[in-house]
């Protein structure tokens, strides 16, 4: 299996924002958690799902639990993890110069089209796809080529 190195999804990203967003219309978005989170668990199977609000010192709490956890499971990283999952959250912010209205009727362009290629940038990054590869079908890939082609000329 190829490993992968998450921390550097952000560079990459803005690397083909630089490269192919012609419009600087992408940016890149932080994403900030709020002061207080709410936990929903249950004791066992058998009781009932309850909710506690967690504080910063008891989320630092839990964190050190869960990693504790994951210590003692791989016996301190010397066994491997086989079927895991890992949940990343990266944003990314598509800004239009004017209104949606005013995009469409004063400057006439398609803002899905423009929104289309912010996708296709963003997943073929992520994925580390051509943009072709992650569209339905051929069809599909010529309609995006004709307001597109910056995206298909490295492929």
């Amino acid at each position: 299996s190829k490993s992968v190195d998450f921390t550097l999804i952000p560079k990459k990203l803005d690397a083909k924002f630089e490269a192919l967003d012609t419009d600087s219309a992408l940016r890149p978005t932080v994403i900030k958690t709020g002061d207080v989170w709410t936990k929903r668990m249950q004791q066992n199977l058998l009781t009932k799902m309850h909710e506690v609000t967690l504080t910063h010192g008891m989320q630092k709490k839990e964190r050190n639990k869960a990693f504790d956890l994951l210590d003692a499971l791989s016996r301190s990283g010397s066994l491997p993890i086989a079927c895991a999952e890992l949940h990343v959250f990266v944003a990314a912010t598509h800004c239009f110069e004017n209104s949606l209205m005013a995009t469409v009727i004063q400057d006439n362009i398609n803002p899905i089209e423009k929104m289309e290629k912010s996708m296709l940038i963003v997943a073929s990054t992520i994925f580390d796809l051509s943009p072709a590869h992650l569209l339905k079908n051929e069809q599909e890939e010529q309609r995006v080529v004709k307001y597109s082609p910056d995206l298909f000329e490295c492929d």
